[in-house]
């Protein structure tokens, strides 16, 4: 082939390659996107709900001239707007009628229900945010007591925002912590349960007083059949991160001494929950092993933890009748009172006993109300600390 043939072929193939370079004619710049930070979904009517969703505000914390509802406040960076419709969608393309810039939901850190739309089911709003290609499924979820809304436009003075706050404290793991990827593989489990956690904003003491900002009340949510069934409180949600093996951080007071105020405080630093399901006999019981390591914060008893070894042994004693009490509780309430398996026994057994879990499994509601579960805790303290003061018999001298 002659060298004009052979570069007129070359053109020709190069031609439609270009095609594919013609840039990014599609793409949408940042000044013309409206962050979403967080979602909250209320019930308003028996066909239509609320939605609100806070929208970062790429500015200034000052007012910069706004007044009225949605303006900058202290160190805010974020507005709340809201809309109404008959879902999800339907609501979020009424709210982006009244925006300049187009929503994206790529940023957004928590969803929020609220209690009347929990006890109505949320497998709906679940199905469009697992559907849909821009909501995170690591973003976090809540239920809470009231209108939703609320937690969105809760002033912070810590973060930019309060769905920074929600986000901060699931990540602490000091409660609940549930994903939305997490609870959409819960709802579509044969067992039927879920749990989220749940959350209330008590008023600040002074509400005045900038120092004094709303504390949480974290518990958990049960749900079943993509219902809530019913709320436990902080006490009692500690004793079902025991049985999940979802406690990571954590300190425990105990008082080994009846009848007295003094106690010992430790800091969990590590913890392993082992889930032993048994069927005997046509009996199902469950064996639930629970192994923890901690180090003492505080003794302000008299037992001598840091030479006496029957001391130590009577403080994991105590922990260990701590947590066997809490995840009796946890029990008492989610199995025999609420009869949600948010604990996956089901799962549990599904894996040790594949054939009787399948013939069973159509009558696993009335099976696990019936199971028999032994609690084993076995603490220990790794770390006594130093020697204390009164420990040493050092006294506090006389002020003259």
């Amino acid at each position: 082939m002659s060298s004009p043939k052979r570069h007129r072929g070359l053109l020709f193939a190069l031609v439609p390659s270009l095609l594919m370079l013609t840039g990014c004619w599609d793409r949408i710049e940042v000044n013309d996107v409206a962050l979403i930070t967080g979602a909250a979904i209320d019930k308003v009517g028996p066909n239509t709900i609320l939605l609100s969703v806070q929208i970062f505000v790429p500015r200034t914390s000052s007012n910069n001239g706004m007044g009225g509802q949605g303006a900058n406040v202290g160190n805010q960076a974020s507005i709340v707007t809201s809309a109404t419709g008959e879902n999800i969608p339907d609501a979020l393309s009424h709210i982006q009628e009244k925006l300049p810039r187009k929503l994206f939901w790529g940023h957004a850190e928590v969803f929020i229900f609220s209690e009347d739309i929990a006890k109505d089911g949320i497998r709906d709003e679940i199905d469009y945010l697992m559907r849909a290609p821009q909501p995170r499924e690591r973003a976090y979820m809540y239920v809470t007591k009231g209108k939703a809304r609320q937690m969105l436009t809760t002033q912070s003075f810590l973060e930019r925002n309060s769905a920074e706050i929600m986000r901060e404290i699931s990540k602490g793991k000091l409660s609940l912590s549930v994903t939305l990827a997490d609870l959409a593989h819960m709802l579509v489990k044969e067992t039927g349960a879920a749990a989220t956690p749940w959350i209330e904003m008590l008023p600040a003491s002074a509400p005045n007083n900038y120092d004094s900002i709303p504390s949480p009340v974290n518990g958990t949510a049960i749900f079943k059949d993509g219902k809530m069934v019913g709320v436990v409180d902080e006490f009692t949600t500690r004793g079902i991160l025991w049985i999940r093996n979802e406690i990571k951080q954590a300190v425990v007071t105990v008082n080994p001494e009846e009848k007295s105020p003094n106690s010992v405080s430790l800091r969990l630093t590590t913890s392993k929950t082992k889930i032993k399901p048994l069927i005997h006999n046509g009996i199902w019981t469950l064996d639930i092993q629970i192994r923890t390591e901690n180090n003492a914060l505080q003794n302000s008893t008299n037992l001598k933890l840091s030479s006496d070894p029957k001391a130590v042994k009577i403080i994991e004693s105590a922990m260990n009748e701590d947590i066997e009490d809490r995840v009796r509780i946890a029990l008492n309430k989610v199995q025999k009172e609420l009869q949600a398996d948010i604990f996956d026994f089901g799962g549990a057994f599904h894996r040790a006993y594949p054939k009787e879990w399948e013939q069973q499994k159509s009558h696993w509601e009335d099976i696990f109300p019936t199971i028999e579960v032994t609690i084993q805790p076995h603490a220990t303290i790794q770390r006594p600390g130093l020697t204390s003061i009164k420990e040493v018999g050092i006294e506090e001298k006389p002020r003259k």
